[in-house]
């Protein structure tokens, strides 16, 4: 999963996707041709196993001819968003989970719902987090992300701490945190946290923790902000307290002057012996020899506020008949367990085809990967995901900075971030 702010100019672009038109009819020998699109770094793993498995899927269906569109994932979004004006997107392209909504509202994607109904819907991870308020589906799972507590073995046993269970509470974690953090040169400064509270990614921080404390970030269909909550100032006090007083975390400014990116890298460094984190973040861990567990995120007063984000196959509203039976069938093949089986490999994310899933994730950790992803909400997401979270953001890091009371900042937060749903839905059917 990335999260990315759109740019506010992009709105008008999008808007005019739906109407264009690419052609793309059967030609006389009965053969479409698919532009197929993904983000991907050139000869990384994914990109290679990607192109392996559209070598599959064309030697099996032979009609089809695909065109790639590959690009890392900035550049694949903002030549998207150029080609999508210009009636020019592929037919069928790998869209960030956060990004389906947005893409939808403005008209640029099939409504899939007719098609998802003729497959298991049971089998499969993530459908109903790509639901709209009014019941399509846009979206077609490619695989899951949501957040556990991975946690340090060897870190846990020098400090002769108990590892965590299903049962931990924040109570539970805070007590083991305080034990885990040392200083070890005896500089006054610790030189290992016993967990990473903040992070700029509020996927893995504030956002599941205010709703396990109760709160709740958007409701009505992800419409009405609603942050601006007793609730949510307990979240953000206990985080607070983490960083501050109680010291078991380290603070917003010195996370951030790590260096973009860094915060991500702690858990692996051992520089935190507990991080949340997405399942894409055992690779680093895996990589530098981390002997790691993971858990289920602790409860607060109102469960553990597990989330879930979902990237997905789309297809093009602009996509031909023809075009558009290809990219489905591209769908169910990437969706079928071969591939789903041969992307597991990657390590970057949850399967979303649950046979799959219950044998290809490690047996040590999978479980509360799964878990989690069951009882998951979606993240909030509507047609200005990107412009209204980058609006509370800046306000819950003003509060998490320490340069904002917190109650303010979750006002200010509220308001900020309504105005712009407001905008954006005020006069809208759809």
């Amino acid at each position: 999963m990335r999260v990315r702010m759109l740019a506010a100019a992009a709105v008008a672009v999008l808007t005019v996707a739906g109407t264009a038109s690419c052609g793309g009819s059967a030609d006389d020998s009965g053969a479409v041709t698919l532009k197929l699109g993904f983000y991907a770094a050139a000869g990384d793993a994914a990109d290679t196993t990607m192109r392996e498995l559209v070598k599959e899927f064309t030697a099996a269906n032979p009609s089809i001819k695909v065109q790639l569109e590959v690009a890392p994932y900035v550049k694949f979004f903002e030549k998207l968003r150029t080609q999508i004006a210009g009636g020019q997107a592929p037919q069928v392209w790998l869209s960030d989970g956060v990004f389906v909504q947005e893409f939808a509202a403005r008209g640029a994607l099939a409504d899939l719902s007719d098609r998802v109904k003729t497959v298991d819907a049971a089998g499969y991870s993530g459908i109903e987090l790509n639901r709209d308020a009014k019941g399509r589906i846009y979206g077609f799972p490619q695989g899951a992300q949501t957040p556990v507590l991975f946690y340090n073995k060897k870190l846990f046993a020098d400090a002769k701490v108990a590892e965590p269970t299903a049962d931990w509470t924040y109570d539970d974690l805070a007590a083991a945190a305080k034990k885990l953090t040392k200083d070890t040169n005896g500089d006054g400064k610790p030189d290992t946290y016993g967990f990473r509270a903040y992070s700029p990614g509020f996927t893995e921080s504030w956002w599941p923790i205010v709703k396990a404390f109760g709160g709740d970030i958007v409701t009505d269909d992800n419409r009405k902000v609603v942050v601006d909550s007793p609730q949510s100032k307990a979240a953000l006090d206990w985080m607070l307290g983490a960083m501050g007083k109680d010291g078991f975390a380290p603070d917003y400014a010195t996370t951030e002057g790590l260096g973009k990116g860094v915060v991500h890298t702690l858990f692996a460094t051992g520089r935190v012996a507990m991080s949340y984190g997405i399942y894409a973040r055992t690779l680093p861990a895996v990589s530098a020899g981390v002997d790691f567990g993971v858990a289920p995120l602790p409860k607060g007063p109102a469960g553990r506020g597990n989330v879930a984000i979902v990237n997905s196959w789309v297809v093009s509203k602009a996509a031909s008949p023809a075009q558009a039976d290809a990219a489905w069938k591209w769908i169910t093949f990437f969706s079928g367990e071969g591939p789903q089986r041969k992307w597991a490999e990657l390590g970057e994310a949850i399967p979303i085809n649950k046979k799959v899933a219950s044998t290809a994730l490690p047996a040590d950790r999978g479980p509360a990967f799964l878990e989690s992803l069951d009882a998951a909400t979606d993240l909030g997401t509507n047609a200005v995901w990107s412009e209204y979270t980058e609006a509370l953001a800046k306000r819950m890091n003003e509060a998490l900075s320490g340069a904002t009371p917190v109650a303010t900042a979750l006002t200010a937060g509220q308001k900020d971030a309504q105005e712009v749903i407001g905008r954006f839905y005020a006069g809208q059917t759809q």
